[in-house]
Order: structure tokens, then C-alpha cells, then sequence
């Protein structure tokens, strides 16, 4: 250990000038006590200016440097494939028996010189202690998570090791991500890789809300390999078996993907559970893949829109397109001719429907109390070029959004709050920049004191203060406005992107605005209505008390009952502050579950709610069974690595010892050592100090 300096600013000569200065306190302090023999008297002098000495070096903040060399083994990152489709019995790979005489061979476990770490690729990525850990139950393989892992952790490993068959079911393809590592991936294939007589249900397209007494379509999407010039049955069953609908399904070619179209007619309230089946053809590989569930979640009526356009505007026909595509909204339109006249009938109740949006606002001559009532109802109200300025003067209510000025400028939206704080921004990941551009006025302010501002404007890169989005929320009435117009260009957009974004933007407005505000004081929200078989169902909760405060005092009590067995199971939802609950289950079997929740604190009870969430089986980890070396072998072509099989694994090691991932490495670790952090110099004083008051009292010392 060398000692390296001070770490203060004081020049040498004062140093040592306070260190003389302390001595000489110490010696001054005992030069007029005579009652005491001379050498006790030296003692006390000795202690005393030991202390102070001390206290002025610890003062100063010296410090040491050393260094040792170490000799540290290498680290390899093991990610393990923990789906389902790794237990798949298929050609020369025997499912989990050859999964598990590849562990065996590679000996992890027992290599004294490489330090190991273990996660599991699946719906995510999971850190696991050892290989003993792996379920093979997972529903999904998500390699984008996987090389995320590695990323986040390369810096800290020589090497890692993907053990998989390399089929993604879920996430975006990993190889260009793949490409920024810093470490070799090497990759040991699972499975086989010869093709197989089977049909698969690949993807099942439907609306997850329905409403009682309507039709609701499903579209299935089949996958075939081996059936050409044949032909079978999709059929649709509900969850006591009867049979719904059932269309033929035509095979051409040897292999393709094919639609099907089911109908299922609603009419029962609640979470609705149905069953998608093909019929099994002479030669199929399995069978288990030929049926899949699904959930709608149904009301018991439709949205009841009417739409008021004050305006001729291409803006007019897009929304009344996108709301007219939604089978679970009821549209009806009035356009404005002039003074207090429609197009369409003019008599209307507007207390019958759930939201009214207005496009663009009346002139003065407009009469209105032909909308008598119309307060008491959400509003949507949405700007354009000729009524802007108009506002002022009729339905003040609904002027969320402000116009101070009459100049028309072209402009760019630009997001006030993530994703997950409102529900209206649970939009698809879109570049603000790269969509088609809007107009608006640049004054465009916000006239509510209470509103929520959720998209500003902005100009030639610019953000301004102007508002192109805000929403209100006033007792049971919610109210949006919009202050910009032009989205027919982002609906007519040959960008698919553009499209999906302004078409969900809309629905999602119109879908918040229309629904009155829950007023429990007690909200229980599963994570999701549909869990997998594997997944961990998450319930989440927040309480407020009668005043409207979040409760964190309280217990929540959950009771489960699945309608397959009527097994009930009672829970105690965990406190997680200021209001919020959370109750984790694992392990809970397919069925759908009804619950009902109860929140008492003493013996007060505050509020109860019922619900239902579904745990189903996926079959996405039969679709494809096909092992991927191309995703496998581009893993490590991108990395400087290499690619193995599970049948061909004898010059693994050999392989990574050649690449010089297995060499020991000598380290030099430095440290810094600082007194003034120890404890050991601040014992010492007291001790000096304490030896001296004890002497002094010995002597009889004042």
C-alpha cells in the first residue's frame, strides 16, 4: 500500500504550521501542572497531542493506492430455450431426452474454470440459478427479449450460449439487434428440421369486444404442408360444445395459408369462451394443433354515436368511415345545409345516445336548441379551417380548445404523455415526425383549467404551447376536442402505419369519451382478460376511501372460482402503498375464472367488485415445429461466433478454446484506500482521549 497524498488545497508550510500549533496546545495545556511527576506529565502531553494530530491528518483526507493481481476464470452467458416446442418428439430428436443429453454432454454444472449464469428464453427472460430450474412449459419464445438480455450484460461475459431450436413465436426478429454485440454468440440447435403432413391454426383475427344480440365475425388463418387437392372442416364450438358455424376449407397447393370465416352470434353478457376446431385429416403428424380458444369480452349493447358535421371536409368522411368499420358502434349522421336544417331527418332524441361529436361548430344563425340537452352528454368536438372561429359564439360548452388567431399553419403532433398514462394514448409505435402533416391554428390554447392536455403542436420542429389534443373530465360527463384537421391524409395513406395509427387514435377517443367514469372506490384490473397456461396471472387493484383518498390501509380479500371444477380459492391481495394492490398466482389450470374482491378495513367494509379473466392452453408453440437454423447459424455468423447441433456437440469446447474464449486472465484490481472512512482512526481518538480523562482523574486533575 504507497501512500499517494492529500486530497485538500492547503500549501505544505500551513500543514505544518497547524500540526506545531497543535503540539504546542498540548504541551501548553500541562506546562503549569506541577501536582503530577514528570513523566505521567510527558503522558498526558503525548496522548493529548496524538488526538489532535490525528484529527488534522483525517482533516487532510490522505490516501493509499494498492494493487494485487488476480487470476479470474472466463464467463459465458447460458440462455436456454424453456418452450414448448423443445419437448416435440420429431425425426432423430427425441424431445426433452435429447435436451437433456445435451446438458449432459456440455458438463455446465461441473467446470470449476468457467463461471456460468444461467436465463431462460420464453414470454421473456427469466434468470434462473442452474439448468435443474427449466419447465419446458412456455408459451412463446421471444428472441428479441433474449439478445436484450445479452446486451444489457455483455459487458461483464466473454462469450454466450443459446441453446434453442431457434422458432419464434412472439417479438420481432433479433438479427439486426443481434448485430451491435460485443461478445460471440454460439448457438446449439434443437429439434429437426424435415417437413411434416400438418394443418395448423396459425393466427385467429377477431374483435375481443362483441355486444348482445349481434353477429361477430372471426377470421381464421390455417396453415397446411403436405395436403394438396384435399379438403376438411373448420368449425366453431362454444364452451358447452355446441356447434355455432362451420365453413370448408379447400387445400390447392401442397403448402399455403388459408381464411376461413366463422360467425358466432352473442348473446349472453360476460366473458364468453369459444373453441375453434379443424378436422383431422389421414396422415397428420398431430392433432393438437388443429384447435385453438378464444375470448370475447360482451356487452350488452352497442355505442350509440351521432355525428354532426357543420362542415363540408374530407376529415367527415374518414371518421364516419372508421366508426362505421367498428360493428360495436351505432352511428347516426346529421350534416348541416344552413340556418337550423339537416340533410338527413331532423327528429332526434338526443338523450338515447351515449356520445355526440361535432365537426366543426355553427354560425350564428344556427338555432341551438334543437340540441336541447346536449350538456348533458359526452362531446366530442373536433376543428375545422371554416368554423374554427366560431366557437365563441354558440355551444361554449363544448370549447375545450381555444382559437386567438385566424392564420392557418401546417404542423406536427407531438405526444404530452407516454403510452400508459391515459387510455387514449395505448397507440401503435409510430414516428411523429415521419407522419403526414396536419394543419391548425398556432393559437390554439388550452381553455380548461381542468382539462388533460395529451397531444401538443408542433411547428417546423418546434415544440410550441398550442394544444391539438386535450380531454376533460367533469363528475360522469367526459368531453375531447381537437383543435387540428387533415387526418384524412394519414386514413388515405399508402403507409400502412399511418393507417393503423389515426384509425386507433380515433376509436380510442371515441371509446374513453363514451364511457362514464367509474365512480368505485374499489377497481380490480387484471393484467389482461386472456392468460396463457404458463403465465403468472397478475391482479391489480386500487382503493380509495370514502373521501376519495388512495386507502392504503385496508386488506383486500380475492375468492376465485374456476366454472370448470367450482373449485373456490380464496387470496389476500399484497399492500403496495399509496393505494395499490397486486395479487401474483401462479399455476392455476385452463378455465375461465369468475372472482369476487372485497376491500374492509376493521370491520368496515369499503367496496366489493366481481369480474372474470380466462387462462387458456396456446397451441403457437405447435404452428411451427420446424428447427430455424438460418435465424440460429445468422445469431452467430453476426457475432464471430459459431453454430452447433444437439446431435454433433464433440468439438464444442474444443471450439471455444481455440477462439481463446476459455483462457484464465490475470486482472490487476486497484484500490484506494481512505482513513477517513474507517472506523478504526475515530476509535483511536476516543481511545487516547478516554486514557487521558482517565489519568486526569486519577491525579486529581481539574
Amino acid at each position: 500500500m504507497d501512500f499517494q497524498g492529500f486530497q485538500n488545497n492547503l500549501p505544505s508550510f500551513l500543514i505544518i504550521l497547524a500540526g506545531l500549533l497543535l503540539i504546542g496546545i498540548a504541551f501548553f495545556s500541562y506546562r503549569n501542572i506541577n501536582s503530577i511527576p514528570l513523566f505521567p506529565k510527558i503522558g498526558f502531553i503525548t496522548l493529548r497531542a496524538t488526538a489532535l494530530l490525528i484529527i488534522l491528518l483525517l482533516f487532510l483526507n490522505p490516501y493509499f493506492f494498492s494493487s494485487e493481481k488476480v487470476t479470474k476464470n472466463p464467463r459465458l452467458l447460458i440462455l436456454l430455450d424453456n418452450s414448448e416446442s423443445t419437448t416435440i418428439q420429431k425425426g432423430d430428436y427425441k424431445g426433452i431426452d435429447s435436451y437433456v443429453d445435451v446438458l449432459s454432454q456440455l458438463n455446465l454444472q461441473s467446470n470449476p474454470r468457467i463461471d456460468f449464469e444461467y436465463f431462460t428464453i420464453g414470454t421473456s427472460t427469466n434468470q434462473i440459478i442452474s439448468t435443474d430450474s427449466l419447465k419446458f412449459n412456455q408459451s412463446e419464445t421471444n428472441f428479441a427479449s433474449a439478445i436484450s438480455q445479452i446486451q444489457e450484460l455483455e459487458d461483464d461475459f466473454d462469450a454466450s450460449i443459446i441453446i434453442s431450436d431457434g422458432i419464434i413465436t412472439f417479438g420481432r426478429n433479433p438479427i439486426l439487434q443481434a448485430s451491435g454485440l460485443t461478445i460471440p454468440l454460439y448457438t446449439i440447435a434443437l429439434g429437426d428440421t424435415t417437413k411434416v403432413k400438418d394443418i395448423a391454426i396459425k393466427n385467429l383475427v377477431f374483435n375481443p369486444n362483441g355486444y348482445t344480440d349481434t353477429k361477430h365475425t372471426i377470421e381464421v388463418e390455417v396453415s397446411q404442408n403436405g395436403f394438396e387437392n384435399q379438403e376438411t372442416m373448420i368449425k366453431i364450438f362454444d364452451s358447452s360444445g355446441s356447434l355455432l358455424d362451420e365453413s370448408e376449407l379447400s387445400f390447392d397447393i401442397e403448402n399455403q395459408i388459408s381464411t376461413a370465416s366463422l360467425e358466432v352470434e352473442l348473446n349472453e353478457e360476460g366473458l364468453q369462451q369459444f373453441l375453434v376446431v379443424i378436422d383431422t385429416l389421414d396422415g397428420e403428424w398431430t392433432s393438437e394443433n388443429n384447435n385453438s380458444t378464444l375470448s370475447l369480452d360482451v356487452s350488452d349493447n352497442k355505442t350509440k354515436i351521432l355525428h354532426i358535421s357543420f362542415e363540408v371536409h374530407p376529415d367527415v368522411k374518414m371518421l364516419r368511415s372508421i366508426l362505421n368499420s367498428d360493428e360495436n358502434i351505432q352511428l347516426s349522421t346529421l350534416t348541416w345545409l344552413g340556418d337550423s336544417r339537416f340533410i338527413e331527418n331532423q327528429s332526434f332524441d338526443l338523450k338515447k345516445y351515449d356520445l355526440i361529436v361535432y365537426h366543426g361548430f355553427p354560425s350564428g344563425s344556427f338555432e341551438t336548441s334543437i340540441l336541447k340537452g346536449y350538456t348533458e352528454i359526452p362531446s366530442i368536438y373536433l376543428q375545422l379551417p371554416k368554423s374554427r372561429i366560431n366557437n365563441s359564439r354558440s355551444l361554449p360548452e363544448l370549447e375545450l380548445i381555444r382559437n386567438t388567431g385566424n392564420q392557418i399553419f401546417q404542423i406536427n403532433l407531438m405526444p404530452v404523455t407516454e403510452n400508459y398514462d391515459h387510455p387514449i394514448m395505448e397507440l401503435p409505435e409510430i414516428g411523429y415526425q415521419n407522419i403526414s402533416p396536419l394543419f391548425s391554428s398556432l393559437r390554439s390554447l388550452s381553455s380548461s383549467p381542468d382539462a388533460n392536455d395529451l397531444i401538443k403542436v408542433e411547428f417546423q420542429g418546434i415544440e410550441t404551447p398550442n394544444i391539438a389534443l386535450n380531454v376533460v373530465e367533469r363528475g360522469n360527463i367526459r368531453r375531447s376536442a381537437i383543435s387540428s384537421w387533415g387526418w384524412y391524409k394519414m386514413f388515405q395513406s399508402p403507409n400502412e402505419q399511418e393507417r393503423e395509427f389515426v384509425t386507433q387514435l380515433y376509436l380510442n377517443i371515441v371509446t374513453w369519451t363514451s364511457n362514464n367514469p367509474d365512480e368505485r372506490r374499489l377497481r380490480i384490473i387484471p393484467s389482461q382478460s386472456v392468460f396463457n397456461l404458463s403465465e403468472e396471472v397478475i391482479i391489480n387493484a386500487n382503493l380509495n376511501n370514502e373521501s376519495g383518498s388512495p386507502e392504503s390501509g385496508a386488506s383486500i380479500e380475492i375468492s376465485l372460482n374456476n366454472s370448470t371444477d367450482n373449485e373456490e380459492r380464496s387470496f389476500t391481495m399484497s399492500n403496495e402503498g399509496n393505494g395499490s394492490y397486486q395479487l401474483n398466482i401462479s399455476s392455476l389450470s385452463s378455465g375461465l375464472y369468475s372472482f369476487k374482491a372485497d376491500a374492509r378495513k376493521g370491520d368496515r367494509q369499503i367496496d366489493t367488485q366481481i369480474g372474470e379473466f380466462l387462462v387458456q392452453d396456446s397451441n403457437s408453440e405447435l404452428i411451427n415445429i420446424m428447427r430455424n437454423d438460418d435465424l440460429l447459424r445468422s445469431l452467430s455468423n453476426e457475432t464471430d461466433g459459431r453454430f452447433f447441433s444437439f446431435d454433433d456437440l464433440s468439438n464444442f469446447w474444443n471450439q471455444l478454446s481455440a477462439d481463446n474464449i476459455l483462457n484464465q486472465r490475470e486482472e490487476i484490481i486497484e484500490s484506494y484506500t481512505f482513513p477517513v472512512r474507517s472506523l478504526f482512526w475515530f476509535v483511536l481518538i476516543i481511545a487516547l482521549l478516554t486514557t487521558e480523562w482517565f489519568g486526569r482523574k486519577y491525579y486529581s486533575l481539574p
